[in-house]
C-alpha cells in the first residue's frame, strides 16, 4: 500500500539523504505530478527554522531548483521541488572520473549564473557542492546544471542561526574561514566554486581541511593548466578572491575555455535515471541545442536559451515566509526566549 503524507504526497522512493534530510520521489494528488520532496529528519526548533528558511528562498532562474509547495504532518514536514532527473555533478564525476576542461568551464559558467542570481537576492548559499549541482538530462547535448540545497543558506543582513563559531558547510568544499564561524560572504561562495571545479578536471576530491585543494603539475599551457590558473584567486582569502560570480564569470568568458573543442576520445552522455535513457539526445525546454558530439571536435555553441521559467533568463526574487511560517516561527522564537529565562 502506497503511504501518503499529509494525505497529498504519495511517497514513491527515496533518491537521496543528507544531514537534514531525505529526499523522495513523489506524486503530488493535487496535481498527479512527480515531483521531488525533502523531508525533515529532525523536529528541534533550529531544524524547524532552517528548513523554513530552505523552502522560503524562491530563486526565479533556470539554473536554481526553486521549492514549491510545503505540508506537516505530526512531527515531520516536507517541502516540494521540481524533479531533476539527469542526477548530480558528483554522480557525472564518480562515473567518468577527471571531466573535459571544456565541459568543467561550461558547468562552472551555470553554476554562476545560478549565484549570480542567489547573491543578487542577498543570500549566500554556503554549501556548493557537486552533490548539490543537479543535471538535466540532456543525452548529448549541452548539459544544463541546477543549483539546489539551501538548507544552510543565510541572508547577508538577517541574525545568524549559529554561534560564532561553528562552522557551517562541507569539509572540503567550504571556505577556510567558515571553518570559524564567519559572516555569509558571497566570496565565500566563490571559494567553494572553484573547490569543485579542481575536482571537475582533476577527479580528485578536495581534502577536508581548511585550506585550498592541491592544483597538482599539469603540462604548461594546457586547458587544465589554464583553467586552474583562472582559479586560483578564488581560492585565496576573501580579499583575493573576484569581488562577484559576475566577474569570475567574465574572467571565464574571457579566457576563451568555453570554446574549446571536444577532446580525443571524448563520450559523456547525461541520461534520464528515472526513465528513459536517452539513447538519442532530445531538446529539454530551456536547454542549448547543441549537441556535444566528440567525433564533430565543434566548438560549444554560446547562444543564448530560453528561461526554465516565466520569470525570464536571469531574474530573481526572493518570497516573503507564508503566514502560517511567521506564526511558527514567532512561537519558536518565544519558546526559546522561555527556556532562556
Amino acid at each position: 500500500m502506497s503511504e501518503f503524507f499529509a494525505g497529498r504526497f504519495e511517497l514513491l522512493d527515496p533518491i537521496a539523504s543528507g544531514g537534514m534530510g531525505t529526499v523522495w520521489r513523489v506524486r503530488d494528488a493535487h496535481d498527479g505530478q512527480i515531483k521531488a520532496a525533502k523531508i525533515l529528519q529532525q523536529s528541534d526548533a533550529g531544524s524547524l527554522l532552517r528548513f523554513m528558511r530552505e523552502q522560503s528562498m524562491r530563486i526565479d532562474h533556470r539554473h536554481v531548483v526553486t521549492p514549491l509547495s510545503w505540508a506537516g504532518m505530526d512531527d515531520r514536514v516536507l517541502f516540494t521541488m521540481p524533479i531533476v532527473h539527469g542526477g548530480s555533478v558528483a554522480d557525472l564525476i564518480r562515473e567518468h572520473g577527471a571531466l573535459p576542461v571544456r565541459w568543467a568551464a561550461e558547468l562552472i559558467d551555470q553554476l554562476l549564473q545560478a549565484l549570480e542570481a542567489v547573491h543578487g537576492a542577498g543570500i549566500v548559499h554556503r554549501d556548493v557542492k557537486p552533490a548539490n549541482l543537479l543535471l538535466e538530462p540532456t543525452g548529448t547535448l549541452r548539459p544544463h546544471l541546477r543549483l539546489t540545497d539551501f538548507g544552510i543558506a543565510a541572508p547577508v543582513d538577517e541574525p545568524r542561526m549559529t554561534r560564532a563559531s561553528m562552522a557551517i558547510g562541507t569539509p572540503g568544499y567550504m571556505a577556510p574561514e567558515q571553518w570559524h564561524g564567519a559572516d555569509p560572504d558571497p566570496r565565500a561562495d566563490l571559494y567553494s566554486v572553484a573547490a569543485v571545479a579542481v575536482e571537475m578536471v582533476t577527479g580528485s576530491r578536495p581534502p577536508a581541511v581548511p585550506e585550498p585543494p592541491p592544483l597538482g603539475t599539469p603540462e604548461t599551457g594546457s586547458p587544465q593548466a589554464r583553467f586552474l590558473e583562472l582559479l586560483r584567486p578564488a581560492l585565496g582569502t576573501p580579499a583575493e578572491r573576484p569581488p562577484s560570480a559576475a566577474q569570475l564569470r567574465a574572467d571565464l568568458a574571457a579566457s576563451g575555455l568555453l570554446d574549446l573543442p571536444a577532446e580525443p576520445g571524448e563520450s559523456i552522455r547525461i541520461g534520464d535515471r528515472y526513465g528513459s535513457t536517452l539513447d538519442e539526445p532530445t531538446q529539454v525546454p530551456g536547454v542549448g541545442a547543441t549537441r556535444l558530439d566528440p567525433a564533430a571536435s565543434t566548438r560549444l555553441d554560446r547562444r543564448g536559451t530560453a528561461p526554465l521559467v516565466a520569470a525570464g533568463p536571469g531574474s530573481s526574487r526572493q518570497s516573503p515566509l507564508p503566514g502560517l511560517l511567521l506564526i511558527l516561527v514567532g512561537l519558536l522564537a518565544l519558546a526559546g526566549a522561555v527556556l532562556l529565562w
